[in-house]
């Protein structure tokens, strides 16, 4: 037990407030820059720095879900051919039959260049979702009678709980390719989906959070999956989901992993793209190195924490608050860098070809605030996970 249940419902609140605040200020100082590019919107609020210091974020970000999701096979597809097939027991090995899995099947969908030809397969895995959430639905509550769950206490590291939850939300990467996709791109519509949004994701995590707390307390798992027996048959179904899910996700957080490292050596520019033994190159190693972390490391939990608390905490809160300020306040931060006295007399054009609104982008006392705690919050987690990682 990380957070504790009271406490764990209160962060996670604070937590998706803060997203919210992030990705709505992003898409404001965007919208007065008139640079819709993560990456652009970096190096305005960092310089270079923030430039290098978000592709090396974004390739941890990737690499922990990665190393994740390999860690989630491990934990379903072995348990489930080890039960069904017991006169193979070579099949119940945990590390031979996710590399197996990992070569022959995970590998060949992570060759591609572009991550949209795998936009199918990404649909399928969703459509799995809520196979996994009504077998635990049916399930759960049958086993809340053999575990204490008490409503109040404090967990044992709540600062854990943060960066778990900052590695859940984080969605600033996304936050520009979303707002360019709708139709209505005012302020108004991207602050009513974003809150949407927001809300519909804390709903489903606290939903799925109470109901694994709820029915097995304080022996609950990172994995709610693996609390249950491994011969409950309705619960393996939602394995088997889970599994599937899982060999068809990695290539998402691949894809961008790979991109930032090619991005970081100089294979990939502008005006470049890895010729296909750079390409393949890249892939098999990051892919071997990938593959060696999730079959060793079992802690779920300790890779959401660490990833979310380090890499999570710099996009989805420094990187927001940081660039709201320099674009709309750069003379609050004149006294890091003479760059943004620069930037305070920069006037921002149009750029031709971007979508533009009529709405003037405009800051608020109640988003500077907000800047203030996102940049706040985002260092104390930052620093308390490196610290706890490197002790």
């Amino acid at each position: 037990m990380i957070a504790g249940f009271s406490t764990g419902i209160a962060i996670s609140i604070f937590v998706s407030i803060l997203t919210f605040f992030a990705v709505y200020s992003l898409i404001l100082t965007s919208q007065k820059s008139q640079i819709f590019n993560f990456s652009a919107i970096a190096e305005v609020a960092m310089g270079r720095f923030g430039f290098h210091m978000l592709n090396f974020m974004l390739f941890i970000q990737s690499a922990g879900s990665v190393i994740s999701y390999f860690i989630l096979v491990a934990d379903t597809i072995p348990i489930l051919l080890g039960l069904y097939f017991p006169q193979y027991p070579m099949l119940a090995d945990r590390q031979l039959v996710t590399i197996l899995v990992a070569v022959f099947i995970i590998f060949p969908l992570n060759l591609f260049r572009s991550i949209g030809a795998l936009a199918r397969w990404s649909a399928f895995s969703v459509l799995l979702l809520p196979v996994m959430i009504i077998t635990v639905l049916i399930r759960a509550p049958a086993y809340s009678r053999e575990h204490d769950a008490p409503m109040m206490q404090v967990g044992k590291d709540p600062v854990a709980a943060m960066g778990i939850m900052s590695f859940a939300f984080v969605c600033s990467q996304v936050a520009h390719s979303n707002y360019l996709s709708q139709k209505n791109q005012s302020l108004n519509s991207w602050k009513m989906s974003s809150f949407l949004s927001t809300l519909l994701s804390w709903s489903i995590s606290i939903s799925f959070a109470a109901i694994g707390y709820l029915s097995f307390g304080k022996d609950v798992s990172s994995n709610i999956f693996s609390n249950f027996p491994v011969d409950d048959n309705v619960i393996n179904v939602g394995r088997l989901a889970l599994g599937v899910s899982m060999v068809l996700t990695v290539p998402m957080a691949f894809y961008p992993a790979r991109e930032s490292i090619q991005k970081t050596i100089g294979f990939e520019t502008a005006d470049r793209q890895p010729t296909p033994m750079q390409h393949y190159s890249v892939t098999v190693i990051l892919f071997s190195i990938f593959l060696i972390f999730g079959v060793q490391i079992r802690s779920l939990g300790k890779v959401y924490s660490v990833v979310g608390g380090i890499a999570s905490s710099f996009l989805a809160y420094i990187i927001p608050g940081f660039a709201y300020l320099a674009v709309f306040h750069p003379n609050w931060l004149s006294f890091l860098n003479k760059r943004y006295q620069i930037i305070a007399q920069t006037q921002f054009e149009p750029l031709t070809g971007l979508p533009l609104n009529k709405i003037s982008a405009k800051p608020t006392w109640w988003l500077d605030i907000a800047s203030i705690i996102l940049i706040t919050f985002g260092i104390i987690v930052m620093s308390f996970t490196a610290y706890r990682a490197l002790i």
